[in-house]
């Protein structure tokens, strides 16, 4: 039995990316495990944006990609909309735990000017916090 990409060997469909939430103090949690690419983004980007929507106050978000294993540029545009946004509120986003290979490419796209990365949850969370 041949299994396609995105499929169990049952046939049922693996979902890529997996995203929950979470608010901690002032801010909210985020935390993305999987594929972040052109077929996951759009997911990313309205979980986020539904979840900043219904925060009081400016959006302080850590999206933890700590257990990304894959990043397209499609993926980097949708953290560019989710930063953007943020901003927009008067909040910030920021990550963190980003593997190297995520950080490395977060900086030759030069987008570390603007995604502040935290090597742990807790240090992201705590430099949101004390905004």
């Amino acid at each position: 039995m041949s299994i396609g990409a995105g499929e169990t060997p049952e046939g049922t469909p693996i979902d890529p990316l997996r995203v929950r939430s979470d608010v901690r103090g002032p801010c909210l949690l985020v935390e993305a495990e999987g594929e972040l690419t052109i077929l996951t983004a759009d997911a990313l980007r309205e979980h986020v944006l539904a979840d900043m929507r219904a925060m009081s106050g400016p959006p302080l978000i850590v999206l933890d990609v700590g257990e990304v294993s894959f990043c397209d540029s499609s993926g980097l545009n949708a953290m560019i909309t989710l930063w953007k946004a943020a901003h927009a509120a008067g909040g910030e986003l920021v990550l963190a735990r980003p593997e190297r290979r995520f950080r490395t490419i977060i900086e030759r796209s030069g987008l570390d000017r603007h995604l502040i990365a935290h090597p742990t949850t807790e240090q992201a969370l705590d430099a949101l916090s004390a905004r």
